[in-house]
């Protein structure tokens, strides 16, 4: 995450002193591209060089070339970006109706780490299963009260999705905690993690599958699954107290 934040800080500065005009924002492109596309973990997804930190504090993850940019006086220069500008501004993850509206008011509101907010937000399927899960174990429907204002349920949950950055089961042939989040079967996830011989039922079966989960032995499997057991536990607590 820090060299992360140090890139786009680096070119969050850089782009302000960008003269706005379209040959000074194409060079500024060309100087940003990164590493070569086949060395990312998607080789087919295309990563903008205009993303940048926005916003009063420069603490929010967003478009360098949106009107509200500092410097662009109002102009969307948007279309100079590889998608274009109608793509930039009517295009929204699948996340944005997948996820009721529920859900996303309690994610919004219990992680203000924007890394681990870009990791969870695009999981729709991961967290309609987390939240499936604690529904499950209370009973009844998750309101927006059970996580705002309950520190203790916020935490449990910022510690859930986490687990996206440090899931110590994820396959090895899997590209990293990033999601390819377009629905072209491009990227697709395997249908479940490789079971040991045998193989062992559990519930947690779709959490594992959107975790990139492999588990190489039945003691692996239970640890999985127990860690998973806590955080649940942990969240039930905090809400029902």
């Amino acid at each position: 995450m820090e060299k992360l934040e140090m890139l786009l800080t680096q070119r969050t500065v850089s782009f302000a002193s960008v003269p706005r005009t379209e040959d000074e924002i194409f060079a500024f492109k060309r100087k940003n591209n990164g590493p070569h596309r086949l060395s990312r973990p998607f080789p087919g997804f295309h990563h903008c060089p205009f993303l940048g930190l926005i916003g009063g504090l420069k603490k929010r993850v967003g478009c360098l070339l949106h009107p509200s940019v500092p410097g662009n006086n109002g102009v969307d220069y948007r279309s100079l970006s590889w998608y274009g500008e109608q793509a930039c501004r009517n295009y929204f993850c699948p996340s944005t109706h997948k996820i009721s509206s529920v859900f996303k008011l309690i994610l919004i509101q219990s992680i203000d780490n924007w890394y681990t907010f870009g990791l969870i937000v695009t999981e729709y399927a991961l967290l309609t299963a987390y939240f499936k899960e604690i529904e499950s174990r209370l009973g009844r429907q998750v309101v927006v009260s059970d996580y705002v204002n309950n520190i203790k349920a916020a935490n449990a949950l910022n510690e859930f999705a986490k687990l996206k950055a440090n899931w110590p089961y994820r396959r090895d042939d899997c590209p990293g905690p990033c999601n390819f989040f377009f629905e072209n079967g491009l990227y697709s996830r395997p249908d479940f993690f490789h079971t040991p011989p045998g193989g062992w039922p559990t519930s947690y079966k779709e959490i594992f599958r959107e975790l990139d989960s492999e588990f190489s032995s039945e003691k692996d499997l239970v640890e999985g699954c127990r860690l998973l057991d806590n955080l649940f536990v942990k969240t039930q607590r905090a809400i029902e107290s």
